[in-house]
């Protein structure tokens, strides 16, 4: 259902992983937001739509209506059977006939926007569908569908081909050397010159959602499996692999009362979650896609272990609360608890305003500080971040600010980091595939061994090839903490729902200890990191289909050739993917 592209480097440590700083443990990219549903699950809505045709609006009570019945806004997570039962209640709003629905994503930022199209003509509601209705084996995959129930199959999956020229800026076995990933952990990997393989998945499962009674409550719930393959030399292992295993297992209950904005949404299981845009939680990091488990590159697995969500919206205010603990199973990863809240107010669908706390209750994670000593671990962190976004079309159109910034600290030690970002962007709308240019300042902090305290800041489950993976290549060898990176974007969009974007990285080091990085890279001798040219198609074939292409150069920084021996080669990438969609 989505795509990561690599393993940070924590997993190609020498030590195991659970026992260095965290970093992100798991595939990192994904196809960002998309416009597919299946991709775009667990991805945070910035804004609804409403086109309404047929008969004229009043004075807009009917579009008024319609946001109020279907109930989702800016700042809440996308959900495909959840958005189902949302759209079930529009139909059942008097004077509709019809309401459907397409997903839309920003060119200039990659925001999902849900767009509703609802049909006032005076006909009747149209009656049940699916396969269990009239339509027979036409309704695929809908089982039954009508205003107030959905019984749907899940039927979603993706295939890719990829090949890397000098994986590892060619030195593999320094780079991965005691990788629990690598068939031979000791030595790391032999990849050669060149890596090339084929990887496949497919998820399949059910799910629904029906009101209770004649009430304002709806039960809801999905259970899947995956099997996906791997055949070829991808960057860690030559061995074709394949697995079959369960994906996502959960269920919520909405309160929607009809008279009201109020809407209460509480979930438990294994599911995805992303906390606003991937910054500090994204669901691209919180599983292993890689080693023995098939699609280093594809990583479909994005479901924790376990979570428990609740999201509560009234007005113009949204909240999301969580529990999160994204690994229960895999010895390798870091077993980590989660507990924390973000509190949003939409100004209106260009702005917003957020804070975010989020606590480590549980974790054996270990932080690492020279000379073998150790100041504590995760748990006990506390992350504290505000963030927001500007945009004003009737002020400066085309243009927009946001930024973030997040302070770390520890009840156990004493601990004071710091992360956070500043981006302006402008998008020529009345301009021939709407060219968009943005650039953006990130950094998070590194630890400073001349001081007593601990600084390195713990970017937890930061991901996601939209905004923070922070280049294709690179985002396999270094973690986010301890690096500065500029970031310069074009995107033009030559047709709806194609989008070809260009990224330019600058990677500087904060401090030159590394310590918690790669083993490789844990004395620094220069603060040059490299850069990395990016460039990603996204291209929708039709409703079903869906297919993203990335081409990728990463040139090592004088950091990288040091620790390499004195020489290392350029990172290349090529990727083609198909995902679909039934």
């Amino acid at each position: 259902m989505r795509i990561a592209v690599a393993l940070l480097a924590l997993l190609a440590l020498a030590t195991p992983a659970r026992a260095q700083s965290p970093g992100n443990a798991t595939g990192l990219g994904g196809p960002g937001t998309a416009d597919l549903p299946a991709l775009a699950e667990g991805a945070t809505i910035s804004a609804v739509e409403v086109e309404l045709r047929g008969e004229p609006d009043a004075q807009g009570t009917v579009e008024a209506a319609t946001r109020r019945a279907f109930g989702l806004s800016p700042g809440m997570p996308f959900d495909p059977i959840v958005t189902e039962a949302a759209l079930g209640r529009v139909r059942a709003l008097p004077g509709v006939s019809d309401a459907t629905l397409r997903l839309a994503v920003d060119s200039a930022h990659r925001s999902l926007t849900i767009v509703l199209r609802v049909v006032r003509d005076g006909a009747a509601p149209g009656g049940p569908s699916g396969i269990l209705a009239e339509q027979g084996i036409r309704g695929f995959p809908t089982i039954w569908r009508d205003e107030r129930s959905l019984l749907t199959f899940i039927a979603n999956g993706g295939l890719g081909t990829f090949s890397d020229g000098h994986p590892w800026f060619g030195r593999p076995s320094t780079f991965t050397r005691g990788s629990p990933l690598a068939l031979n952990p000791p030595q790391g990997v032999g990849t050669g010159a060149r890596a090339s393989w084929a990887e496949a998945y497919a998820e399949y499962g059910i799910g629904g959602a029906t009101r209770l009674l004649d009430g304002p409550f709806y039960l809801y719930g999905a259970v899947t499996g995956l099997a996906a393959i791997t055949s070829g030399r991808d960057i860690f292992r030559d061995d074709t692999r394949s697995a079959n295993e369960l994906n996502r297992a959960y269920a919520g209950l909405i309160y929607a009362p009809a008279d009201s904005d109020l809407r209460v949404n509480a979930s438990v299981g294994k599911q995805s979650f992303t906390l606003e845009d991937g910054f500090l939680l994204a669901r691209f990091t919180q599983r292993l896609n890689a080693g023995w488990l098939p699609g280093v590159y594809l990583s479909p697995r994005t479901a924790a272990d376990t979570a428990a969500l609740v999201n509560l919206r009234a007005g113009n205010w949204v909240f999301n609360g969580f529990w999160l603990e994204p690994n229960r199973s895999e010895d390798i990863l870091s077993r980590t608890q989660l507990l924390g809240g973000s509190l949003r107010y939409n100004f209106d669908m260009h702005s917003h305003a957020a804070v975010n706390a989020i606590y480590v209750p549980a974790s054996d994670t270990a932080y690492l500080v020279p000379n073998a000593g150790s100041p504590g671990g995760r748990e006990g962190l506390l992350t504290v971040a505000a963030r927001g976004r500007w945009a004003d079309p009737d002020v400066l159109p085309g243009v927009w600010l946001e930024g973030a910034l997040a302070h770390q600290s520890n009840q156990n030690f004493p601990m004071s980091a710091w992360g956070g970002y500043a981006q302006a962007g402008y998008i020529a709308r009345s301009l021939p595939w709407t060219p968009s240019l943005s650039y953006r300042y990130a950094a998070f902090s590194g630890d400073n061994p001349a001081t007593s305290r601990y600084e390195r800041f713990d970017t937890l489950y930061s991901g996601g090839l939209d905004e923070w993976l922070q280049g294709i290549t690179m985002g396999k060898l270094l973690t986010q903490s301890n690096r500065a990176v500029h970031r310069v974007r074009l995107n033009v969009s030559p047709w709806e729902g194609t989008n070809l974007t260009l990224d330019w990285y600058l990677n500087r080091a904060l401090e030159l200890n590394n310590l918690g990085g790669n083993p490789r890279l844990s004395q620094l001798s220069s603060r040059d990191l490299g850069q990395e040219w990016q460039l990603v198609l996204r291209m929708p074939l039709n409703e079903r289909l869906y297919f993203l292409g990335v081409a990728g150069l990463a040139q090592p920084g004088e950091a990288i050739r040091s620790a390499a021996g004195g020489s290392a080669s350029n990172w290349t990438t090529l990727q083609a993917q198909l995902f679909w969609t039934f």
